[in-house]
């Protein structure tokens, strides 16, 4: 794929972290290495794109900030680490991170868990981030979307955790619950508008200088929606699944392809397809 993407300039979406043990309301006397790394997500869309040839204009449109319930989201870590669940059900790698980070501030580890319990996940980039805190994942549906996840579930009892983002559907806790299982849902985090694009970056999408938006998320969509209000006819916009594509449509805007699969590689596979990029 590298040199496929050349001359392209495709807008990006970043999203910085701004959790830590003090914002989370855990009392902590040094963060950890790990707090630290979640503190701000890798631009590793950005670096793809790069090696592609394409040049990224990164925009923050959203941020990622502590759960209103602080309380709430620690007495569930708490829960998890101790063994109190059967399962835990993941569909954002920010609620992993969130959860994570709590963990440190009570010198516990997410992976304490294991091999108790498992951990379902929504797809490829939940897993790749569960993986790497010692969550050996067990099951990964057919469908990536929480529908999908819930409908794969298997049935049983006892308890699954199913930590979220504010804005997160009640789909799939009602799904797992459904199949028999006590669910708790809780907040891991909170979406919040970000700074946007900058005037010049408004400008640059208005007058067609900007070949394409990658939409990774509906609230990234809907955000870009409504701080872009004139998007040139000739940017591309590629959405990472179908989720993100209803909520940039219903916000207003044109999606021109869809990725297959909810990741970043399937993304720009989108997006070298529909400029016809392909080097097959």
């Amino acid at each position: 794929m590298t040199g496929t993407l050349a001359g392209l300039r495709v807008m990006v979406p970043v999203t910085e972290g701004r959790r830590d043990a003090a914002a989370s309301g855990v009392s902590s006397p040094a963060r950890s290495s790990s707090q630290t790394r979640s503190s701000s997500q890798t631009r590793s869309l950005s670096d793809s794109l790069r090696l592609a040839g394409a040049t990224p204009v990164e925009v923050e449109f959203i941020a990622i900030e502590p759960a209103a319930d602080a309380a709430a989201l620690e007495r569930a870590v708490r829960e998890w680490c101790g063994g109190e669940y059967a399962w835990m059900a993941v569909t954002s790698r920010n609620a992993v991170l969130a959860m994570e980070a709590v963990a440190a501030a009570l010198n516990v580890s997410l992976a304490d868990a294991i091999p108790l319990a498992r951990v379902a996940v929504v797809g490829d980039a939940t897993r790749v981030v569960c993986e790497s805190r010692g969550l050996p994942v067990a099951l990964v549906p057919a469908t990536a979307t929480g529908r999908g996840l819930a409908e794969d579930f298997p049935s049983g009892e006892g308890r699954v955790l199913v930590p979220v983002g504010d804005k997160a559907s009640a789909v799939l806790a009602k799904g797992i619950g459904g199949k028999g299982w006590a669910v708790t849902s809780v907040e891991a985090y909170r979406t919040v508008a970000g700074p946007g694009p900058t005037p010049e970056q408004v400008a640059s999408l208005a007058a067609g200088e900007v070949d394409a938006v990658m939409l990774t998320s509906g609230s990234m969509a809907t955000q870009l929606a409504s701080t872009c209000l004139t998007i040139h006819s000739s940017t591309t916009m590629v959405a990472i699944g179908p989720s993100t594509a209803a909520a940039a449509t219903a916000a207003g805007l044109n999606v021109t392809a869809v990725a297959d699969r909810p990741t970043y590689d399937a993304l720009i596979d989108a997006l070298s397809r529909s400029t016809g990029r392909t080097t097959s």
